[in-house]
């Protein structure tokens, strides 16, 4: 096509036409504007392609996380509410002796550390502004849960690890904190799974 215009230009010196040359002149800017705007058009498409990838990858991420958050649920909330009912279910020990006897269910707090490298990684790299909005509401909220949840099993576990369970005096007040520990426990961990359903649910059906 080059040498095309490239004849026609020497043509049309040849016979000092005005017009022809001046029609050759804006088809030859028509031609350095169509191939802007293709070199443009091809940019944008492999942008567009770039993004889509990275949601893709973003998206698989955030769905193999909650995945393994649901199930580092799964693993302890049974044991969390058998405690809670076991407390609930329990008689005082009368002596010292007998605690050692009644707490033969305890195994710990067993509160799991949530992760959030995933959604922190698809905001901070700018990708979380790609994803539908409705999901990206969805999802903040679910992670903003997961850390108060994290929060609040962090914070447990550091008031009952050192605690006295020898101390006949104060095992009533210990059982009872630790019963009341579990119920919020429970709880955080129903709403926990729900919410990991929805969000899951939200991915499948959007992407």
């Amino acid at each position: 096509m080059i040498n095309l215009f490239r004849k026609i230009r020497k043509d049309m010196f040849k016979k000092k036409s005005f017009l022809s040359y001046l029609l050759y002149a804006i088809g030859e800017i028509v031609l350095i504007v169509v191939g802007i705007l293709l070199a443009l058009y091809l940019q944008n498409k492999n942008e567009e392609k770039k993004i889509e990838k990275n949601v893709s990858t973003s998206i698989n991420m955030l769905k193999d996380e909650i995945m393994t958050n649901k199930q580092s649920i799964n693993r302890v909330k049974d044991y969390h509410i058998m405690v809670r009912d076991s407390i609930d279910a329990m008689d005082t020990p009368k002596n010292e002796e007998d605690i050692d006897n009644t707490l033969s269910f305890w195994r710990g707090m067993q509160t799991p550390r949530l992760q959030n490298a995933a959604f922190q990684t698809s905001i901070q790299s700018g990708v979380g502004k790609e994803i539908h909005p409705e999901l990206l509401k969805s999802l903040n909220a679910l992670y903003t849960y997961q850390d108060s949840y994290n929060a609040f099993g962090t914070q447990a576990t550091q008031i009952f690890f050192n605690a006295d369970f020898t101390d006949y005096s104060q095992f009533k007040r210990i059982m009872t904190s630790i019963g009341m520990t579990m119920t919020d426990l429970y709880w955080y961990e129903r709403e926990l799974t729900e919410m990991f359903d929805y969000n899951i649910r939200q991915i499948n059906s959007l992407y």
